[in-house]
């Protein structure tokens, strides 16, 4: 294998989209692949000011992120082991946006790849957009794949 391509994925359709694109290219490149999801800790948060009431919880929670997690990983070996690309995933805990430059940098990866829902207005002010603050920020080129 000549490079790494780093594909951050949650799971969603649009990111599985991006995950589809990314091994095609992936195996055109002769790259290996190391797949990333990240917990991200607003859903923590989300939960924390909805219960905040009650403090116990966080546990269910924790194993539904976990598990969301292993099955937007367990997509991208799929499609990997389809196409014949190898790949290697990782789970870690964070703000996606930082998590997914920290592990571009700390893995040495030649390109990132995420998917993009396409929010606008205050629906992206709200929410924020991780691909743009992945392309603003990455220390390698970011190849965004558009969900719409």
């Amino acid at each position: 294998m000549v490079g790494k391509l780093l594909i951050a994925t949650d799971g969603s359709k649009f990111s599985n989209k991006a995950v589809d694109y990314a091994i095609d290219l992936a195996k055109q490149l002769q790259y290996e692949v190391l797949s990333l999801y990240v917990m991200n800790l607003k859903h923590f948060e989300v939960y924390a000011l909805a219960h905040h009431d009650d403090i116990t919880g966080y546990e269910d929670e924790d194993i539904k992120l976990k598990k969301e997690g292993e099955d937007a990983l367990a997509y991208v070996e799929q499609k990997g082991t389809e196409a014949g690309v190898p790949v290697t995933v990782k789970m870690v805990r964070g703000y996606p946006p930082e998590q997914i430059m920290k592990v571009a940098k700390d893995e040495g990866v030649n390109m990132i790849v995420v998917g993009h829902l396409g929010r606008t207005g205050i629906e992206r002010i709200l929410l924020g957009s991780v691909s743009e603050a992945v392309v603003r920020n990455a220390p390698c080129p970011v190849l965004v794949v558009r969900g719409k």
